[in-house]
């Protein structure tokens, strides 16, 4: 299945730095094609899901910055287009766990 995220190869051998690095680098470059519009969403759905997750007493660690990066893209990668909606809400959930990554380690992990 080609499309937005593809596979991570099965046959290729990484560290957990290449692979978080790869993933970080792959999502940031779906947010760097975002319209004004999309960013400023995406800014009040970071401040939400912060609140939310503070609600919940938990902190937004890198951890669990990537392991939305990671889910959504692994549900992408398993997801047929529907006419986008589906692919566009895994984006923000990516796009979602970028932004919580980069506010908890400002310049680089």
């Amino acid at each position: 299945m080609s499309g937005r995220y593809p596979p991570i190869s099965k046959t290729e051998v990484f560290t957990v730095g290449d692979v978080r690095e790869g993933l970080t680098t792959q999502v940031r470059a779906q947010v760097s094609e975002l319209e004004v519009w999309e960013a400023a969403q995406l800014h009040l759905l970071e401040q939400a899901a912060r609140n939310r997750l503070a609600t919940l007493n938990i902190e937004a660690t890198p951890e669990i910055a990537v392991a939305l990066m990671a889910v959504a893209m692994l549900l992408a990668e398993h997801t047929e287009e529907w006419g986008g909606d589906a692919r566009d809400v895994l984006g923000e959930i990516s796009s979602l766990g970028l932004r919580l990554l980069d506010g908890a380690c400002p310049g680089a992990c």
